[in-house]
């Protein structure tokens, strides 16, 4: 039975959280690609997503930018050929005309591929933002007016008959709170300024939408959103080591691509015999750079094994970050 993903292109085409969660449902990776804008989710979807990529049900690969599409896709197909095991087959989301070379690139090395071509977005499709911003967290919790609104809009949203008079809102927020006149008076005031109420001729008419996201605020989620936002960062480290380098110097490892790139069809017969026992090696592959050298040794008593390690750390193929061996997608390509 072949294994079965999905790869998402987010170029044009941010995805909603609903529909990350129906392709979670059906499969068991998501592969995500040309990860160059950001998700903008509520906390609660961001903490479901972050549990995806924790473990490893939503995995970004890497995009280097390279000057025509077809090598960034031979990048994309090399980290797959590595990642999945054969057969598979993989369900291609992307808005972008260029997907198709891809597909095509993917049946040439004899992985499915079923290509599924959308609308790419634009302002008109864009999905709006919300008509109302709210205090953030820290700010409500260090005035007390602004907890008194939210303990209110939490009882609010509980009741069965809520106040249609301005007398009205003032009992209820007299007898909700336990609050003297003078702080009645000021509360009704600051709910307008925040647009949870309308006062039209002496009649009071709740915002729903305002309300709601009061109600649904979680003011104990400051700490834990801090927790997921590094929780993400050290994901995002772990699956992409070499990022960190390529944002000090762009320009050189652009640079390096393109000489990568221009020699894909010059690879030394002996990395390419490197390059395939490794990969028969699979996750058993060193992660120590001295069980490498030692491997190495073992495979090719004839080459001198710190020069060719010297070249494969060179040409982009393996690095050393100082604590293991990390292994280049476009070792697979060839």
């Amino acid at each position: 039975m072949s294994q079965k993903a999905v790869l998402l292109d987010l170029e044009n085409n941010l995805p909603t959280i609903q529909l990350l969660r129906e392709i979670i449902e059906h499969y068991s990776v998501l592969y995500l690609f040309n990860c160059s804008g950001k998700f903008e989710f509520s906390l609660e979807d961001m903490t479901e997503f972050s549990s995806w990529v924790a473990s490893g049900q939503v995995v970004f690969l890497a995009t280097p930018t390279a000057p025509h599409k077809e090598f960034e896709y031979a990048i994309l197909v090399g980290q797959l050929l590595a990642l999945l095991e054969q057969p598979a087959h993989i369900e291609l989301i992307s808005a972008m005309d260029s997907s198709v070379t891809l597909a095509k690139m993917f049946e040439a090395s004899n992985i499915s591929c079923h290509l599924i071509q959308v609308q790419a977005e634009s302002a008109s499709t864009a999905r709006p933002q919300a008509k109302f911003n709210l205090p953030s967290i820290e700010t409500i919790k260090a005035k007390p007016k602004l907890m008194l609104v939210k303990k209110y809009c939490d009882a609010v949203v509980k009741m069965t008959g809520k106040p249609t008079t301005l007398d009205g809102l003032k009992n209820s927020l007299a007898n909700t709170l336990q609050l003297e006149d003078k702080q009645v008076q000021h509360l009704v005031g600051l709910l307008m300024n925040l647009k949870l109420i309308k006062n039209q001729d002496g009649q009071i008419h709740f915002r729903k939408k305002v309300l709601k996201q009061w109600a649904e605020l979680q003011l104990d989620a400051a700490q834990e959103a801090a927790s997921i936002s590094a929780l993400l960062e050290q994901v995002m480290a772990e699956l992409q080591p070499q990022v960190e380098s390529e944002q000090e110097s762009q320009q050189g490892m652009n640079a390096v691509h393109q000489d990568l790139f221009k020699n894909f069809g010059k690879i030394d017969p002996v990395q390419l015999e490197v390059a395939r026992k490794l990969r028969e090696l699979r996750d058993d592959k060193p992660k120590d750079i001295y069980e490498l050298r030692d491997l190495l040794e073992q495979l090719f008593p004839q080459s001198d094994v710190r020069l060719l390690l010297k070249e494969l750390i060179e040409k982009g193929y393996i690095y050393w970050n100082g604590h293991e061996v990390l292994y280049s997608h476009e070792m697979y390509l060839n």
